[in-house]
């Protein structure tokens, strides 16, 4: 009987180190499992600020009858570039709406950017004037500090506006102009020469002349000193012009530039006028000439480029 009951001690204690392990085992699965091991993420850098700087332009140039003033030219940059947008106003002294005839370019180290898509130029209205920008995008190797900006094509007279004043020669082709009170006679003809002007371009035609002529326009009086009845048939023929070089050219052949009229006996016809094409630059010793018949007169004048 003894043997009995240890036996039955034994297992007894066997049941409870049995129960204790899958208790452990039990609770070992029902434990929150350890977190894996994260890999460290790398955390984003922020976008670099761009660099804003503004230059004042503070130019007028004239362009294709326009006259375009730039105000200034805002570069908004970071290391990989940016855009640089530029202020102006468009003024239009004409008769007719006019836009602007011709490309307006940033350039530097020889490379031409031109403006972004959406930098559209409106028209201008006759007599008007509206402001406006126009935006270029550049990268890190465009050199603003050396860069310009140019109105016009190649083959034409440009307006060369640099961004920084100084860094290259600005060109903003205004026109010269004479104020005059010379008179000349040729038989029965007598001018009164008013005004010279010197200018690259056709205003009336919103155009921009060839790089190497320019218009040079000539206003004057012109009076029949006669009784005839008939008058005077004014015409190209009555006037002509001396260059420099000693050549002689008459008014351009357009239908614009060159006054047509009978000038009536004893009578003055104010304001008429001629418009020469001369080589470029223009400066020198001219003649306006008279003719009537056989007879000749001149009226000398001379014209100063800066």
């Amino acid at each position: 009987m003894r043997g009995v009951r240890g036996s039955t001690a034994a297992s007894r204690r066997l049941s409870v180190v049995i129960a204790l392990a899958l208790a452990a085992t039990l609770a070992g699965c029902l434990a929150d499992p350890a977190p894996p091991s994260a890999q460290p993420t790398p955390s984003a850098s922020p976008d670099a600020t761009p660099t804003v700087t503004s230059y004042y332009l503070d130019t007028t140039v004239w362009y294709a009858g326009l006259e375009i003033r730039f105000g200034t030219a805002t570069a908004s940059l970071d290391a990989k570039g940016g855009p640089v947008t530029v202020t102006l106003a468009l003024e239009n002294r004409g008769d007719a709406d006019a836009g602007l005839a011709g490309p307006i370019r940033l350039t530097a180290g020889g490379r031409g950017i031109e403006p972004t898509r959406d930098s559209v130029l409106p028209t201008v209205p006759a007599g008007g004037r509206i402001a406006a920008s126009i935006a270029f995008d550049v990268d890190a190797a465009f050199d603003l500090a050396t860069a310009t900006l140019r109105v016009g094509r190649a083959e034409e007279h440009q307006a060369i506006v640099p961004i920084v004043r100084g860094a290259a020669e600005t060109e903003t082709l205004e026109p010269v102009t004479l104020g005059l009170s010379s008179t000349a006679t040729a038989g029965t003809l007598r001018v009164r020469l008013t005004s010279v002007e010197l200018r690259a371009d056709l205003p009336d035609w919103n155009q921009e002349l060839a790089r190497d002529v320019l218009a040079l326009t000539v206003r004057y009086d012109a009076t029949f000193r006669s009784d005839f009845a008939g008058g005077f048939p004014f015409t190209g023929d009555s006037v002509s012009l001396r260059l420099p070089d000693g050549r002689t050219v008459g008014g351009r052949k357009d239908g614009r530039s060159q006054s047509v009229a009978v000038i009536g006996a004893g009578a003055t016809l104010p304001q008429l006028l001629t418009r020469f094409e001369v080589p470029a630059p223009g400066g020198g010793a001219y003649a306006f000439l008279i003719t009537d018949g056989s007879s000749r007169a001149s009226i000398p004048f001379t014209i100063e480029v800066p």
